[in-house]
């Protein structure tokens, strides 16, 4: 499976989303299934999913779809060249 393919099922496995809900448009406090708790069970998703530790400090940028590409490819994520 592709890191983005990863990516999006992260999201539906830790907000409960259908595939059709996930997009770029996904933002912290805009969907309703990504609130604070949702939050905290998606940054735990995402490290599981792809073996990173994500600091407290970053989490707060983790507040949208591409916002999290962004952070995860600093991480080593790549989601261009697999």
């Amino acid at each position: 499976m592709k890191n983005i393919e990863k990516y999006r099922s992260a999201f539906m496995d830790a907000l409960e989303l259908e595939e059709d809900q996930v997009s770029e448009e996904l933002a912290l406090g805009k969907t309703r299934e990504w609130d604070s708790l949702g939050h905290m069970i998606l940054i735990s998703t995402m490290e599981e999913v792809f073996e990173v530790s994500i600091d407290a400090e970053w989490m707060t940028e983790f507040d949208s779809y591409k916002a999290g590409q962004k952070l995860l490819n600093r991480l080593g994520v790549d989601f261009v060249n697999e």
